[in-house]
């Protein structure tokens, strides 16, 4: 029920996405053991262009510049282990499903839609 918009990753295709969103907007990143060089162009230009920001990292301390409007802390294994995505992706999930519980009937609306045309064109799937 919300308009969302997948941002490319990197360069000035990033860039060209980024400058679409302004106030009232908030822009997801991932920066769980640094900031990259695109993270922080989105911290950079949410100053100027009035959105916020929420980070999912894997830090507990972040410097200032690193910082988000929020700022959440997924737990991914010791340094040597595998970084699996399912905790960050399970987190990013129950946000959704909150989400939608919060707007109500315009967001489980759109879920049944969703629901419809998935079963209309995927029918075994």
């Amino acid at each position: 029920g919300l308009p969302v918009e997948l941002l490319p990753g990197s360069g000035t295709e990033l860039l060209e996405g980024l400058v679409q969103a302004g106030e009232g907007d908030l822009v997801i990143f991932f920066g769980f053991s640094k900031v990259s060089a695109e993270g922080r162009m989105i911290l950079r230009r949410a100053k100027t262009a009035g959105y916020r920001t929420l980070c999912f990292t894997g830090r507990l301390r972040l410097p200032a510049e690193d910082r988000s409007d929020l700022n959440l802390y997924v737990y991914r294994g010791t340094e040597k282990e595998y970084h699996s995505m399912a905790a960050p992706t399970a987190l990013l999930d129950t946000l959704v499903l909150a989400l939608t519980s919060r707007l109500g009937a315009r967001g489980t609306d759109a879920l049944e839609r969703l629901h419809d045309l998935k079963t209309a064109y995927f029918p075994l799937g």
